[in-house]
C-alpha cells in the first residue's frame, strides 16, 4: 500500500533513513565505547625489516628434552595451536661434577651434543616438525665457552671433546680451534676480570658486560674476526640443518653489532630471514631512557620482557597492583617500555623458576596463582608468549633428567614419579594457547568488568565503519571470594565450551558449556583462584 501511495513512500523512505542514521551513530558511539582498550594503542616500533620474517603466536620451551621425544610431542602441540618451539642449547656442552642442568649452557664445541639424539634425528625431529607447521629455534650460546675449573678432576664434553683452559677445539668439522687471542683479556696476569652486580644497573657497566668474563665462563672476544667466523660458521650449520630461528643467549653480554655480523645475509632454507629473540633480564641503566637504549636489541630481533612477569606476578599476589589496574591502564608498553611488536613476553624460564622468587613458577605459587597468570598471558593482547615446559628439581642445581618423555610410543610425563612437569600440556594452558590463536585478529578489549583482583573482558575487533565484534570472553577471579553474575559478553548466542576445564580430543572439544543468551548476556560462576574462557570457535 505505500508503494502505491508516492507521499506516503516519501515519508516512510526518510522515517527509515533517520532511523538507520540513529542506528548508525548508536553503532559507532558503543563501538568508540567498547575499543577503548584498542591493542594498537600499544607502542610499536617502526623499522627498515625483511618483511618475510614473522613472530610466531607463542613461542614453547621445552627444557632439556632430546630430539626424538620432540619430534613425538609434535602432534599433540599442533591440534593445540603451539606454532614454534624453542630447544635447548644443540652443541657440545661439558660434563660437570654431578651433572648440573646449567652445563648446556657452557660449550665445548659447535658440535651437536649427543646427550639429546644424532644429527640424523636432530634433522628427522625438524623435518617432522615442519610437516606440523611447527618451527624450530634453537637456544645459541656465543659469548663464551666452557669454565676450565683447576679442581674438576676432568675437562671433557658430551661427545668426548677435551679442553683446556683457552684452547678449545676441533669446534666443527672444519678442525677449528679457539686459543687464547680468542679470549679477552685485560689483567697483568693475563685472567679476565669478573663482572659485579653494580654493573647491570650502571652506564658505565656496560662495558663490563660486553668484555668481562659472566661467572668465570671464557669470554668470547667479538672484536676478533676469527671468531665472528667461527660462530658465524656454527650459525650456518644450524640453518642448513632446517631450524627456522634463535634465542640469543646473555644477549646483554654480546656487542650488537657484532652479532649483527654473525646474521648478516643468513636464511633458512626456505630463503627467509630466521627470526632471533633475545634473552634481556633488564632494561636500561638507571637514568637512561629504555627504549632509546634499547633500540639496537628491537632492531635485531625481539626481546624477552621479564618485567612483564614480575608486574603480573605482583598483581596476582596482590602486592604493589592487582589485576584491575593492569587492565585499567593497558597492560604492556606503556608499563615495561617495550614496543609491542618486538616483545616476547615472560612469565618463568629456567633461571627465574630456580634463582628468583618474585616471580611465578610452577614449585612454590600459591593459590593457582602460576596458572592464572598463563591465563591471563595468553588472554591479554599484548606480545609474543612464551610458555615453560620444565622438569623437577628439589635442589637449584639438579641435572637435566635422562629419563625419556616419550618410552615405548607412549607419553610418560604424568606417570608417577615421572621427572618431567610438562605445564604445556596443561589442559588450562594449551586450551588458552588455542584461546590465543583465535583472538589474535582481535585486538580490542571491550566489556571491561573490575573489582580488584576479579576481571573479565572480552576479546574484540573492528570492522570499518561497523561495529565491534566479540571473538572471546575471559572471566579470572584471583581472589578466595566466588563469582556469580551476570556479564554482558559482546558474543553471539549460544553454547560455549569454557576452555579452563573443557579437553580437546580429536579435534573436538568435550566438556562443560556456559550459554550465552538475550544478544550476549552470560550468567558466569568462577570458583575461587580459577578462571573462564569462551571464545566463538569453540561452541556446542
Amino acid at each position: 500500500k505505500i508503494k502505491q501511495d508516492p507521499k506516503a513512500q516519501s515519508i516512510y523512505e526518510k522515517l527509515t533513513q533517520n532511523l538507520a542514521l540513529e542506528l548508525s551513530k548508536k553503532l559507532a558511539y558503543w563501538g568508540n565505547k567498547l575499543v577503548k582498550y584498542e591493542a594498537q594503542d600499544q607502542q610499536q616500533i617502526e623499522l627498515d625489516e625483511d618483511k618475510s620474517v614473522v613472530a610466531p603466536n607463542s613461542i614453547l620451551v621445552l627444557f632439556g628434552w632430546k630430539w626424538s621425544d620432540i619430534m613425538y610431542e609434535a602432534p599433540f602441540l599442533a591440534e593445540h595451536g603451539y606454532d614454534a618451539i624453542k630447544i635447548s642449547p644443540p652443541q657440545e656442552f661439558v660434563t660437570k661434577p654431578r651433572n648440573p642442568w646449567w652445563e648446556i649452557y657452557q660449550p665445548v664445541s659447535y658440535q651437536l651434543s649427543k646427550f639429546y639424539g644424532t644429527e640424523e634425528e636432530f634433522i628427522k625431529m625438524v623435518d617432522f616438525c615442519h610437516s606440523y607447521d611447527l618451527k624450530i629455534y634453537v637456544d645459541l650460546v656465543l659469548n663464551h665457552m666452557a669454565e676450565f675449573n683447576e679442581n674438576d678432576s676432568s675437562h671433557i664434553g658430551t661427545n668426548n671433546t677435551t679442553f683446556a683452559k683457552y684452547h678449545y677445539g676441533p669446534l666443527n668439522s672444519d678442525n677449528d680451534y679457539y686459543e687464547f687471542d680468542d679470549f679477552y683479556h685485560f689483567d697483568n696476569d693475563r685472567d679476565n676480570k669478573k663482572i659485579c652486580n653494580e654493573d647491570y644497573c650502571k652506564l658505565e657497566g656496560v662495558w663490563h658486560l660486553e668484555h668481562f668474563d659472566l661467572l668465570n665462563l671464557p669470554k668470547l672476544n667479538l672484536d676478533n674476526p676469527h671468531v665472528i667466523t667461527i660462530l658465524r660458521k656454527y650459525v650456518k650449520y644450524l640453518l642448513s640443518l632446517g631450524i627456522d630461528g634463535f634465542r640469543i643467549d646473555a644477549a646483554k653480554h654480546l656487542k650488537i653489532k657484532a652479532v649483527e655480523k654473525i646474521f648478516a645475509g643468513l636464511k633458512t632454507n626456505d630463503g627467509l630471514k630466521p627470526f632471533a629473540y633475545q634473552e634481556y633480564y633488564t632494561g636500561a641503566p638507571m637514568g637512561i631512557d629504555v627504549y632509546s637504549f634499547m633500540e639496537k636489541y628491537f632492531k635485531l630481533g625481539y626481546v624477552t620482557a621479564f618485567k612483564y612477569g614480575e608486574f603480573l606476578a605482583d598483581a596476582i599476589n596482590n602486592k604493589a597492583n592487582n589485576l584491575q589496574k593492569l587492565v585499567e591502564y593497558s597492560f604492556g608498553s606503556s608499563w615495561i617500555h617495550y614496543p609491542e611488536n618486538r616483545t616476547v613476553v615472560v612469565i618463568d624460564n629456567h633461571d627465574t623458576e630456580r634463582m628468583m622468587p618474585n616471580m611465578l613458577n610452577y614449585k612454590c605459587s600459591k593459590n593457582n596463582s602460576y596458572v592464572l597468570a598463563y591465563i591471563f598471558m595468553l588472554s591479554w593482547p599484548f606480545g609474543v608468549p612464551k610458555i615453560m615446559s620444565s622438569f623437577h628439581f628439589t635442589s637449584q642445581d639438579d641435572s637435566i633428567p635422562s629419563t625419556s618423555v616419550w618410552q615405548n610410543g607412549r607419553y610418560s610425563c604424568f606417570d608417577e614419579n615421572s621427572p618431567w612437569v610438562a605445564q604445556h600440556r596443561w589442559n588450562a594452558i594449551s586450551n588458552m594457547v588455542l584461546f590465543h590463536n583465535k583472538t589474535k585478529n582481535a585486538p580490542g578489549i571491550s566489556h571491561l568488568w573490575s573489582n580488584g583482583n576479579q576481571i573479565a573482558f572480552a576479546r574484540t575487533y573492528q570492522k570499518p565503519k561497523e561495529y565491534v565484534i566479540s571473538k572471546g570472553f575471559v572471566v579470572i577471579n584471583a581472589t578466595e571470594k566466588p563469582i556469580n553474575r551476570r556479564f554482558e559478553t559482546g558474543l553471539p548466542d549460544g553454547k560455549y565450551y569454557n576452555l579452563i576445564t573443557s579437553r580437546l580430543a580429536s579435534g573436538k572439544m568435550q566438556g562443560a558449556t556456559i550459554e550465552v543468551e538475550n544478544y550476549g548476556f552470560a550468567t558466569i560462576e568462577v570458583a575461587p583462584f580459577d578462571a573462564v574462557a569462551i571464545t566463538v570457535d569453540f561452541m556446542e
